[in-house]
């Protein structure tokens, strides 16, 4: 079971997939619950219930419209965590060393943007323009100074690409700046196309990631090679904040990034939590 958000003449609407069949559950979700928003659910803690409801059949499932204008998943995080380098290959593919701890930075909610929609590079960023596919966690309960069993903390999982512009990082970075211009440009945080709830991911930490670039292989690996686990990760971000039920973390990308260019489409796997795909659009820069 695969949870979506769609728009419908400029309404958002919740979806699911159960059994590879798409349903609108928009109008049984909110005679039933009074909610039409995932987060929603996840504030309330009725997930549980949510899917309960489905699993009976009790809830109403309507037929999906024919093309579907696909939403993050999680609409508006209260926070949105990314690793640094939590994959060794990537940080050597800069020249890093990994951090021996967990070190994150913020993404802004409003860089987020659904499946099928671009990836807008304004014209005046020059230099590489990175994807990178990330395993995307979201909590499912208030967490704070958490000592083990992070895991029943974790609501269901998501595919993020953080995307990132190699010269504004590069020259934030040599001016001791934090790196949120070079990772929040509008549409540089696709994430999606699904939510699934962590019953139906029984191993995370044994999941394949992959991206692919027109059809071609850039990255390949598995969450196993992962620096920090999602448990670690968890239970170091709970002893300096609260993370709230709706709180998305990038758990980091392997190596193999590389550019995106104009016409390019980006296409981010993880096994069990489906393809999100993604056209580049890229103009060229002005000259002066």
């Amino acid at each position: 079971m695969r949870f979506f958000a769609l728009d419908v003449n400029g309404e958002r609407h919740l979806g699911v997939e159960r059994d590879g069949v798409q349903h609108d559950i928009t109008r049984g979700a909110v005679r039933d619950f009074g909610k039409r928003e995932l987060i929603e659910f996840l504030r309330a803690d009725e997930l549980d219930a949510l899917i309960a409801s489905i699993a009976q059949e009790t809830l109403l499932l309507e037929e999906m419209p024919g093309t579907i204008d696909w939403l993050p998943p999680i609409p508006r995080p209260g926070k949105i965590l990314a690793m640094v380098q939590n994959y060794r290959k990537h940080a050597a593919e800069f020249g890093n060393t990994a951090p021996p701890a967990p070190v994150w930075f913020s993404k802004l909610t409003t860089s987020l943007v659904g499946h099928n929609h671009a990836i807008v590079v304004p014209d005046w960023v020059d230099g590489r323009v990175d994807h990178e596919v990330e395993l995307g966690v979201v909590i499912g309960r208030h967490v704070k100074a958490l000592k083990a069993g992070a895991l029943d903390c974790v609501a269901g999982y998501t595919i993020i690409n953080d995307v990132s512009a190699r010269r504004v990082q590069k020259d934030d970075r040599e001016n001791k700046h934090p790196w949120l211009r070079s990772k929040n440009f509008d549409t540089f945080t696709p994430m999606g196309p699904y939510f699934v709830p962590a019953r139906f991911v029984l191993e995370p930490q044994k999941l394949r990631i992959a991206c692919r670039v027109n059809g071609e292989a850039r990255q390949d690996a598995t969450t196993a090679d992962m620096i920090h686990d999602i448990e670690s990760i968890i239970i170091e971000m709970s002893r300096w904040m609260t993370l709230e039920p709706g709180d998305v973390i990038a758990t980091g990308t392997p190596e193999g990034v590389g550019n995106l260019a104009g016409g390019d489409v980006c296409e981010c796997e993880i096994a069990g939590l489906g393809v999100l795909r993604n056209p580049v659009e890229r103009a060229a820069r002005k000259q002066d």
